[in-house]
């Protein structure tokens, strides 16, 4: 009778356990147990991206988010093809260009592209061509002959930006004394020290640029809004123009200009099952907020940014899915979507 009653006991606390506490469609869905998110170096803005993501996703799945530096989407866009990796952080153009096998990861990608799809876009940049106060240098004509930091050699992605803001405002390497650096920050501190007279690229709300204006000024060029001018930027370097007005925090505007926005991405291995990638962005929309407080960059990843038109690889399957629950996939993403994916090698 005892044995009876406990057996009715575990039966009574197991099926209120069941009802009270049902398995998550994350648990349902058999997760892995680790994914491995791999983006740059320590240190790095998308590494910290990178460490918040994994941290917001661990929290809320089943499944440990295990971040891995590199040396950047190089050396990774070849690993997540071959399934080593799951997930991946870096910009718009290194997503395009490692999808494509084109540029600096043809050589490493042999020729075929990297299988990523995108789960979601977010943290934007703002970019432009800052120069110091002290230089005289106001417009994209006044750069004709000064020594400009147009190669990167430790980001093909930042030299494609300098080389579009050069298409933009219809400038050749001979119109210049171009320069190599081995990135903006290099670049920036060339100007301070008076080695350069502009840098091709920089970030709004760079730490540099704060101390190049607490020295010498810095000023960034207005690139030229003009279709024709944004067509010429966008064959080189995918971005969009954004008007950016002065105000607190935007150190180096000085009037209304012209800047360009290009994105950040989340990317997962094609071979990512649709139900995973599902729950991995639908816990990245539901908790959201998390992020916001973990990293500054964080603040603009942001679910009104997850779906974009400008998208430069084509979205995961489980990623689709959610979006069209939320309301924010319509029948342009579908063309978005089918135009990218006629793309791939």
């Amino acid at each position: 009778m005892k044995k009876k009653s406990l057996l009715i006991g575990i039966f009574v606390v197991v099926t209120f356990s069941i009802l009270t506490f049902p398995l998550t469609s994350a648990e349902s869905a058999s997760l892995p147990r680790v994914f491995i998110m791999t983006t740059h170096a320590l240190g790095t803005k998308y590494y910290a991206l990178a460490s918040g993501l994994g941290k917001v996703l661990s929290s809320h799945l089943p499944s440990e988010i295990k971040v891995m530096p590199t040396t950047g989407p190089v050396e990774w866009m070849p690993m997540i093809r071959e399934g080593e990796v799951d997930m991946g952080v870096a910009n718009n153009w290194d997503c395009q260009y490692g999808f494509l096998a084109k540029g600096p990861f043809e050589k490493p990608m042999k020729g075929k592209g990297s299988r990523i799809r995108l789960l979601t876009s977010g943290s934007p940049n703002i970019m432009a061509v800052v120069v110091s106060e002290t230089s005289g240098i106001k417009t994209f004509n006044d750069l004709r002959g000064k020594r400009y930091v147009g190669i990167f050699a430790g980001s093909a992605g930042q030299t494609a930006q300098a080389q579009a803001a050069l298409a933009n405002f219809r400038l050749t390497k001979d119109d210049l004394k171009v320069m190599s650096m081995p990135g903006v920050g290099p670049s920036l501190r060339a100007i301070i020290e008076g080695r350069a007279d502009a840098s091709g690229t920089a970030v709004l709300g760079m730490g540099l640029v704060a101390e190049l204006d607490a020295g010498k000024g810095a000023r960034f060029i207005s690139y030229d809004p003009s279709p024709e001018a944004v067509k010429r930027f966008n064959e080189v370097f995918p971005a969009e123009p954004v008007k950016v007005e002065p105000g607190p925090g935007k150190i180096g505007v000085k009037e209304p200009i012209t800047m360009m926005k290009y994105d950040t991405y989340l990317v997962a291995r094609e071979s990512l099952s649709e139900d995973a990638a599902y729950e991995l962005v639908k816990v990245l929309w539901e908790y959201n907020s998390e992020l916001w407080p973990i990293h500054v960059g964080l603040k603009t990843w942001t679910t009104d940014q997850f779906v974009t038109k400008h998208a430069t690889v084509p979205y995961h399957p489980g990623a689709i899915k959610l979006f069209k629950e939320k309301g924010v996939w319509n029948s342009e993403m579908d063309k978005v979507q089918q135009k990218l994916l006629s793309m791939e090698k």
